[in-house]
């Protein structure tokens, strides 16, 4: 596939932080240097992935600076969220991955955190073997070597432990008893 040159305005390059640390180390303004920097090669960067890029920075050009240790605090309006939404939804798995990695080459820390969202959101509830098909990962783990993991997670005990009782609960509830939880 032969390599397609993306162009970004001035206000969607400083998305990137690589674009903005390039301006810092140039001594001239952040426009000046973004309006004299030539094409940045992206030799492990597709296309496809550049694509995705170029779109969320353009959405996000107006967007106030992220704030990355209190991401949940970012405010964006319904329609930004919304849009947000759809677009992580328009990836597959692989492509979500290729735009994550970069993302973080190009260090854009909001798209980061969406993208890690979207992958937490793609397995969460979901069994192991589930979880392998989004991935298209193979178990190379012996059934032995499975019940062994599963025990080495204090958690897991704990957290099946609550599903059974919660279980137990909705079944109680549903012949008119009650269970009582101690």
């Amino acid at each position: 596939m032969e390599d397609k040159e993306f162009t970004l305005s001035k206000k969607a390059a400083r998305r990137c932080g690589t674009v903005n640390h390039y301006a810092q180390n140039t001594g001239l303004t952040d426009d000046e240097a973004i309006s004299k920097m030539e094409p940045m090669a992206l030799p492990n960067v597709s296309n496809e992935s550049l694509y995705y890029i170029v779109r969320w920075c353009e959405q996000h050009r107006n967007c106030p600076a992220w704030v990355e240790d209190q991401w949940w605090e970012n405010v964006y309006n319904d329609k930004m969220r919304q849009w947000e939404k759809e677009f992580m939804a328009e990836m597959t798995s692989d492509a979500l991955y290729d735009v994550y990695m970069a993302a973080s080459y190009l260090d854009i820390k909001c798209l980061l955190d969406h993208c890690a969202q979207a992958f937490a959101d793609m397995v969460q509830g979901k069994s192991p073997e589930e979880i392998r098909e989004i991935w298209g990962l193979e178990n190379d783990f012996t059934p032995e070597e499975e019940e062994e993991i599963k025990y080495e997670n204090p958690w897991k005990v704990l957290f099946d432990y609550q599903e059974k009782l919660e279980k137990e609960e909705e079944a109680a509830a549903e012949q008119g008893s009650s269970l009582a939880l101690v």
